[in-house]
């Protein structure tokens, strides 16, 4: 889960990261009118666009809206129109872009979609996960129902059905992710999926959750990087940076470490999704 604030926020003017540097961004309101759908079947919902960009290069003739809360990209998927939101890290940003969403679009099937990170130990890097029943702690589970059981997801290579936990902050260690993950029987964490599903539940909305983990149970991630995602400006994380380059130069190289593992996660869950969207009628 650390890899996208990283990758997102302290070097998303590297490679695909930042995809509004691909396009000439339309800002809703403001030039060129973009003529977008009143409805639409299927939107994907992203916390960053380094967990987008994969998805992002599939689309034809792409157009982007910034609106005030979300950014929203309009493209056709193998001739199907479709939008990738990117809402912002964290469950009070999924669930009010969702709702706002909504209400703008009224898609009829809202995928959770990005990176997480992995409770058990069958679930390896690279790996997807779709989510059957998403929880968070003091709340009620919400189950999603689709046909794939975890039987037939287990004769795909690479793909899991499972619980999936929503948190509110960074799993770390590979301690906390087997406690997390033996406490609430989830096999994957992420930060934005249970408030997106509970807004589409409220909302009568279909919901679907695809996940591709970036760290397994196992990994470890860094101390001083998880100082970077602690800070609320740009300048702070900066400093923050700075300050971990400094103290561990060898830090410059786990940042590219991991926004190389990232760009490969983010191609994967694209490679993915194509073969789901298609599905959803």
């Amino acid at each position: 889960m650390l890899l996208r604030w990283l990758v997102g926020n302290w070097v998303q003017n590297q490679g695909r990261g930042l995809i509004q540097e691909k396009l000439k961004a339309h800002v809703a309101g403001e030039g060129e009118p973009i003529h977008a759908p009143e409805t639409l079947e299927v939107a994907c919902f992203f916390a960053l666009g380094i967990e987008s960009g994969g998805l992002y290069d599939l689309l034809e003739t792409p157009e982007t809206i910034q609106h005030p809360d979300f950014v929203e990209h309009l493209g056709l998927l193998d001739g199907r129109l479709i939008a990738l939101v990117e809402t912002g890290v964290g469950g009070k940003k999924a669930r009010r872009t969702t709702e706002q969403y909504i209400a703008l679009r009224k898609p009829q099937w809202i995928v959770s979609c990005g990176f997480a990170g992995g409770l058990a130990e069958p679930v390896k890097k690279g790996q997807v996960v779709m989510a059957n029943a998403v929880v968070r702690a003091e709340r009620e589970e919400l189950v999603i129902p689709f046909s794939m059981t975890a039987e037939q997801a287990a004769s795909q290579p690479g793909l899991h059905v499972g619980r999936l936990l929503t948190v509110d902050k960074i799993v770390r260690t590979p301690d906390q992710k087997r406690q997390l993950g033996d406490l609430h029987g989830a096999i994957a964490v992420d930060m934005e999926t249970y408030a997106t599903a509970d807004a589409c539940v409220a909302q009568k909305t279909r919901f679907l959750s695809v996940r591709v983990i970036t760290d397994a149970v196992d990994d470890e991630l860094p101390k001083n990087l998880e100082r970077l995602v602690e800070q609320n400006s740009t300048a702070k994380m900066i400093g923050a940076a700075a300050a971990a380059i400094i103290n561990r130069p060898s830090s410059v190289q786990d940042m590219w470490r991991l926004r190389e593992t990232a760009m490969k996660a983010s191609d994967r869950l694209a490679r993915f999704l194509q073969g789901v969207v298609p599905q959803l009628k």
